[in-house]
């Protein structure tokens, strides 16, 4: 008997059945797993195939299905490196879900036998997880609340959305193959349906497409990833809390756009007749905001007016953010208009989100402080000394990774548009054939200038980043220079790539 040919979801059905010793209903596993009680059915029966037993799992009709215990399955479900096999992730991953899972589901209590239950490991391992866990919960202004009656967290709504949204903004939200197939096995503990039902994901996912319907465009990511993932927490904080409020002061304000305004009432009454339950106002207020700070691109090709009335504030503010990092980094960035347009359309949701406390999760920002750390370093620093905008002095590492995002893009495209430099034994002829032939390869890249070999100490470091020659030059300038002949054959690509890799 072995365990090899089971999935994740069947092995946890399994261990839960095993550390059961009375009856458990299929109602019970299916809200446990977040699937449906159909799935589980079916799960039952895989794993009585794949285990090669008919009486593997014995069934009461109205009390549900145990296990009819073996000592080869103990040894299977035991020899498990401490119940990892079956729940499928690390240590890691474990406590950024029991920390979802109790941010969700607060002032409710959870016990540890019911955590230790649920990933298959010890309650000693649970309290030590929850340690861990406390200590970032500080972090966010939030305590762990541990009784006779359970664990649960205590802490401002504001806060316990903000940690969450950093939490779960790893997982998968725009792989719509989730959100097609219930029974799809790659839906495990590292996505969203860990926590969420496929209900639930479904719903918000028409939800969203009906809002870009009004809206007759596009929610542009991030904003999109982030409001699908603030409906989906409303939904599971609604459930389980009957009083939230998030800021009162959301109650005087005034809605100021029409059309933000009649999407927002769209939404709230589909949650509305979705859960049977009023919404209350300041999370109304919330998700308009959410909207109205949110990029949104037009079916005709335009972008929404709100976006693109763009202040001359903010205007003088973003040459003045390309000019200080071109100096920083040393790369001159401020004829770059794609660069200035993305920052505009930017900057302008990016002030109403400050001004409001609307939240966005980067689930990039530690591979771009990583990989993009001198960009970074320097989008940071330039935001916290300068006067222009006070309200971006203090900007979150998710809203600075945004930005110094723009900036790498644009050094990935000039790494692609290089200046080149052509010599021959003439400057004429078979040059301007080899220049025909580097830019049928290089398209994006520039010719300055075809000489002769007479004249090859006219290019200098400032004016080409790289020199082509047929013939053999003594040149001193530092300048990448390679050897190439007239038709720029294939091996000579190679060599221009490698000389390029090697700067």
């Amino acid at each position: 008997m072995t365990s090899e040919n089971l999935s994740a979801r069947e092995k946890k059905i399994l261990a839960v059945l095993f550390k059961t010793n009375s009856y458990i209903t299929a109602a019970y596993l299916s809200k446990l797993l977040c699937v449906s009680e159909k799935t589980i059915y079916r799960d039952l029966k895989s794993i009585q195939y794949n285990l090669k037993s008919k009486n593997l799992i014995q069934q009461d009709r109205g009390k549900g299905y145990r296990l009819n215990y073996t000592p080869s399955l103990k040894n299977i479900l035991c020899n498990s490196n401490q119940g990892n096999t079956f729940s499928g992730i690390d240590v890691v991953t474990r406590r950024r879900n029991i920390t979802v899972l109790l941010l969700l589901q607060t002032p409710v209590e959870t016990s540890i036998n019911k955590l230790a239950e649920l990933y298959f490991i010890s309650n000693a391992s649970i309290v030590n997880d929850l340690n861990i866990i406390e200590q970032e919960l500080l972090q966010y202004d939030l305590s762990l609340i541990r009784s006779h009656n359970g664990t649960h967290i205590k802490g401002d709504e504001y806060n316990i959305r903000r940690l969450l949204m950093q939490k779960i903004s790893l997982f998968s939200v725009t792989n719509d193959s989730f959100l097609v197939c219930e029974n799809n096995d790659t839906a495990n503990e590292h996505d969203l349906y860990t926590f969420f039902s496929h209900k639930d994901i479904s719903f918000v996912k028409l939800l969203l497409d009906k809002a870009e319907q009004m809206l007759c465009g596009k929610i542009k990511d991030p904003y999109y990833i982030n409001i699908f993932t603030h409906i989906l927490i409303l939904l599971k904080r609604l459930e389980n809390n009957k009083n939230l409020c998030i800021k009162d002061s959301y109650k005087k304000y005034q809605y100021s756009n029409l059309t933000i305004t009649k999407c927002t009432q769209l939404i709230v009454n589909e949650l509305k007749q979705y859960l049977n339950k009023i919404i209350p106002d300041d999370e109304i207020f919330y998700i308009y905001q959410y909207l109205y700070s949110s990029r949104i691109d037009m079916d005709n090709g335009t972008i929404n007016v709100e976006v693109t009335d763009i202040h001359n504030k903010e205007t003088v503010f973003v040459d003045d953010l390309i000019l200080k990092i071109s100096q920083v980094i040393n790369c001159d960035f401020t004829n770059d208009f794609n660069l200035k347009t993305s920052l505009l359309l930017h900057i302008r949701p990016l002030t109403k989100r400050i001004e409001n406390n609307i939240f966005i999760s980067n689930p990039l920002k530690n591979d771009v402080k990583e990989n993009f750390g001198q960009v970074y370093r320097a989008v940071d620093s330039y935001l916290k000394k300068q006067l222009l905008k006070p309200v971006f002095k203090n900007l979150s590492d998710d809203e600075i990774s945004y930005i110094a995002v723009y900036f790498q893009v644009s050094l990935e495209k000039r790494v692609q548009q290089k200046r080149v430099g052509i010599v021959c034994s003439s400057g004429i002829g078979t040059s301007h054939l080899l220049a025909a032939r580097v830019k049928k390869t290089f398209p994006d890249w520039e010719i300055v200038d075809i000489v002769s070999a007479n004249h090859a100490n006219l290019f200098n470091i400032n004016s080409v980043d790289i020199v082509l020659t047929t013939v053999k030059i003594n040149h001193k300038k530092n300048i990448p220079t390679v050897l190439v002949s007239a038709i720029f054959t294939d091996m000579d690509i190679v060599k221009v790539k490698q000389a390029l890799q090697m700067i």
